[in-house]
């Protein structure tokens, strides 16, 4: 298994193969795009460990980063084309992602709200059971209206919108991205997309510009 998060600022790669696990987790000074590749290369020469060894793949879909996105799932179906092997590839919700991260910490008796910062007053949203099964949809919600959500919220260290702080790290998604293979959550890496939950700020752009030509 090779497992990736380029969603947020935090990369996240972790490795689990004939028995070696190797994680990284690299700050927001790393340029996903030059060094993810490179890094993930440096993790399996150091355990003399061969791409063509790795047949699973996990990457987180989003919510998060436009960019980070783009650049996780290119990398990936990257991967996949090039190799021989018959690849199972789960995509990871950064929110399920969260609620994992939590129940794992925190081990939880109740129901919760997981919620990211998408900027601009609004987060992403979605609550979940203490067994982390999902109780609704993804969202994309104004972080004054969560405010009336009674369960307790569950953010990211560093975003401050949320009652208790929890941060993802590269051992976690690997547990995850395991457990995903387990149960069969298997998808089509050729047509596997992100998951962005709001426009990114071209095609905002661009809607505004038609509503102004009609």
């Amino acid at each position: 298994m090779i497992a990736i998060s380029s969603a947020f600022s935090k990369t996240l790669i972790a490795i689990d193969l004939k028995g070696k696990q190797e994680f990284v987790e690299l700050d927001e000074k790393v340029k996903q795009s030059e060094n993810l590749l490179k890094y993930i290369d440096e993790m399996l020469d150091k355990n003399n460990l061969l791409i063509k060894d790795n047949n699973e793949y996990g990457v987180v879909i989003g919510p998060g980063s436009f960019t980070g996105l783009r650049i996780g799932l290119a990398l990936i179906k990257g991967l996949c084309a090039g190799s021989q092997n018959k690849n199972k590839v789960v995509g990871i919700s950064s929110l399920d992602f969260l609620a994992f991260e939590y129940i794992k910490k925190y081990k939880p008796s109740h129901d919760f709200v997981c919620v990211i910062n998408a900027l601009s007053g609004l987060g992403f949203v979605c609550e979940y059971s203490c067994s982390g099964e999902k109780l609704g949809e993804e969202s994309l919600q104004e972080l004054e209206k969560l405010k009336e959500n009674k369960l307790i919220k569950i953010g990211l260290v560093g975003e401050n919108i949320a009652d208790i702080q929890v941060d993802f790290t590269a051992e976690s998604l690997l547990e995850l991205a395991e457990k995903y293979i387990l149960q069969g959550k298997i998808s089509d890496e050729k047509t596997l997309s992100p998951v962005y939950l709001r426009k990114s700020q071209a095609e905002s752009a661009l809607d505004e510009k038609n509503l102004k030509k009609s």
